[in-house]
């Protein structure tokens, strides 16, 4: 079988370099000179069939030669740090060789470039998953398990901290946190939407400081409708007397919540 040494080469130079970056994105870690280590693996490649190697020596080089890779292409402090770095190596060696070998079972490929397509297409992939999952992570870093709490009334809601949330009162100076119209029907059951539109002041004066301020957004200008309720707890913080806002927009598709709180609530002393 004829073998063209720069087509290996460069099919392992090029696999190298995505093994590399993969690397860096399981790890978090900013890599660096990813060329001159893909470049010593392609070279590695060329020599290794030539040597005599025994299977526990073949174990021991490909450990010492991962080790060069990660110090050329990373930057570790500590031993941990180290061993973070190998292990997320080792899993993108095993995605790869993984996603080639199905290919190559499943349809026979030998083509170098499909192989390398295919490679190519697992790195995008691989980036695709690891953006969704640091979004929703960096996401989910916002929500809190909350209590409100009035007249002895007890619900539980997951909240979103909104850092676009800015609105005060007026009339108290305190931050409004939003609630949509399901929130306030668990807390206010005789008070229906209806009453909420025509402004019906017989219902509205059961709440406590009841009135209407200006919500400003993107689209339009609009009034609110602001009360306050004996207490919040946000896990451990309670905020006493604070003031809720209802929206009778919808937010809960955008924010996956019934509850949007202040900037500054959970810093709230």
């Amino acid at each position: 079988m004829e073998i063209i040494i720069e087509y290996v080469i460069l099919e392992n130079f090029l696999i190298s370099l995505l093994i590399l970056k993969t690397t860096a994105l399981l790890s978090k870690e900013k890599g660096r000179l990813f060329c001159i280590s893909a470049l010593i693996s392609g070279g590695v490649t060329v020599v290794l069939p030539l040597l005599y190697i025994t299977p526990w020596g073949s174990v021991l080089f490909q450990i010492g030669l991962t080790t060069i890779f990660l110090c050329i292409s990373f930057k570790f402090k500590t031993f941990k740090k180290f061993l973070q770095l190998f292990v997320c190596y080792f899993v993108s060696n095993l995605i790869y060789g993984g996603a080639c070998f199905f290919f190559e079972q499943l349809f026979g490929i030998t083509s170098v470039l499909i192989v390398l397509s295919i490679c190519v297409f697992t790195y995008i992939l691989i980036k695709f998953v690891m953006k969704r999952y640091m979004r929703k992570r960096n996401i989910d870093n916002f929500y809190y398990d909350i209590q409100i709490e009035n007249l002895g009334e007890k619900v539980h809601y997951k909240a979103f901290l909104d850092s676009g949330n800015l609105l005060f009162d007026p009339l108290t100076n305190n931050p409004v946190t939003l609630i949509n119209f399901r929130v306030f029907s668990s807390l206010f059951k005789s008070i229906n939407i209806e009453d909420i539109i025509r402004k019906e002041q017989d219902k509205l004066k059961t709440l406590k400081l009841a009135h209407y301020i200006s919500l400003n957004t993107l689209n339009n200008n609009s009034k609110i409708l602001v009360f306050q309720v004996d207490r919040i707890l946000v896990g451990e913080k309670i905020i006493d007397k604070p003031i809720l806002g209802l929206s009778l927009n919808s937010f809960n598709n955008a924010f996956g919540t019934d509850v949007i709180l202040h900037n500054n609530f959970v810093t709230e002393n």
